[in-house]
């Protein structure tokens, strides 16, 4: 599994109408069919989730469960509800996605699933007329690619793996002018994984993946190391999020291993340095990460290597480099799309669970205060610990024979 909160004003859900590559269509686009309240037609996960510029939001293709879809939707913020939109051309999911400076949305390889899969073709969305053009394809087929926005419009694309699973040490661009691809220069590395590349202030693609974060230069074309090797946590990142903060440093939080799920970094990228922070009460991988009006970072959902799938929401004060509990999402989430709209609440669609599978939700967080943690919800926690707003909780003795408090908890031991 991979993939969402409440707060002190209220949680309202809203329903999703997925269309699974059928239905009528009327100028390439189809029609719009009447949902379920609080309910999917298809759930969705491994899909994009991209804000447009008007403030809808496009998703794009996906997973149900059993097929790989070409459907997409699109979520009217003023009514709360999602309409069809035109189907891509190609079923796709693990692909990524580049809203351009026009206003279009770039669609780049991904995998249809099975063999060979991994796909080349590249489209685009047209938000006016709510269609998609095949474009040229890239020189390369990519599954689950990295890729940035550069300044100039171009669209960098590195990495990704191709039909049997290998990592791809290539890096192409996309000259939305002529409507052709590129090669650029090789990056040092592997890259991948959507959301792991952020363009900074000083005309630099940092792209955060693996165990060696790059930067590619754009007026250069070439690649250079992004610190030491593992970064401060010293670790692979995987599964992790990569968020521009709003003084042009960049958080990284979690991933598959059990020091990157316990910890988080801040590069700095005027001193080129990485720095750890306080690391997020629980681990997690697989989670969504936003930026809020505030200009704080709420980390949601995710998974737990022994906890499982996560509603837990965390914030992060960028000025004190601390973290907070937030309220909890309605459901859990793994891996949930999430992006803020233009009001301020945080949409996030699809995901899963253990319990319910993909789910067939969407739901509205609305970013509020803080909320003591429970003991119970601290999973494998004993003696005291903090509640994450500034007290401390006595979540009992640790009574395993010869293991006084101390030991248990720095020892992450249950309590019984």
């Amino acid at each position: 599994m991979r993939s969402g909160r409440t707060s002190f004003l209220g949680v309202a859900l809203f329903a999703l109408v997925f269309s699974c590559n059928s239905g009528p269509r009327v100028a390439g686009v189809a029609l719009d069919e009447t949902g379920v309240p609080l309910k999917l037609a298809t759930p969705r996960e491994r899909f994009s989730f991209i804000p447009l510029a008007d403030g809808r939001v496009l998703a794009s293709g996906g997973f149900d469960g059993q097929r790989t879809l070409s459907s997409c939707e699109v979520f009217e913020p003023e009514s709360g509800l999602w309409h069809l939109t035109g189907t891509m051309h190609s079923p796709r999911r693990d692909h990524a996605a580049v809203r351009m400076l026009d206003g279009r949305v770039l669609v780049m390889g991904g995998t249809q699933g099975g063999r060979p899969g991994v796909l080349a073709s590249v489209e685009v969305f047209e938000p006016s007329t709510g269609t998609w053009t095949l474009l040229a394809s890239m020189s390369v087929a990519r599954d689950d690619p990295a890729a940035v926005l550069l300044p100039d419009g171009r669209v960098l694309v590195a990495g990704g793996t191709d039909a049997d699973g290998r990592p791809l040490r290539s890096a192409e661009v996309f000259q939305p002018l002529a409507g052709t691809w590129e090669p650029v220069s090789p990056p040092g590395f592997v890259r991948g994984g959507a959301g792991s590349a952020v363009m900074l202030p000083n005309g630099k693609a940092l792209f955060v993946s693996g165990l060696q974060a790059e930067l590619y230069d754009v007026a250069t074309g070439r690649w250079e190391k992004a610190g030491f090797a593992g970064g401060a946590a010293g670790t692979h990142r995987q599964g992790h999020s990569v968020t521009m903060l709003p003084d042009g440093r960049v958080l990284v939080v979690g991933g598959g291993t059990a020091r990157a799920s316990s910890t988080a970094e801040v590069y700095d990228a005027m001193t080129g340095l990485w720095t750890l922070v306080a690391p997020p009460a629980v681990p997690r991988e697989h989670h969504a990460a936003v930026v809020t009006r505030e200009g704080a970072v709420l980390v949601l959902g995710g998974e737990h290597s022994t906890a499982g799938v996560l509603a837990s929401v965390e914030r992060f004060d960028p000025a004190t480099g601390l973290w907070s509990f937030a309220p909890a999402l309605v459901e859990r989430r793994e891996p949930p799309g999430a992006l803020v709209l233009p009001d301020g609440a945080v949409l996030l669609v699809g995901g899963g669970n253990e319990v319910s599978g993909l789910l067939a939700t969407s739901e509205k967080y609305l970013p509020g205060g803080c909320v003591p943690r429970t003991c119970m919800a601290h999973e494998a926690v004993c003696g005291a610990t903090s509640d994450g707003c500034g007290g401390t909780l006595e979540c009992g003795p640790c009574v395993l024979e010869g293991c006084d408090a101390q030991q248990c908890r720095a020892e992450g031991l249950t309590r019984r």
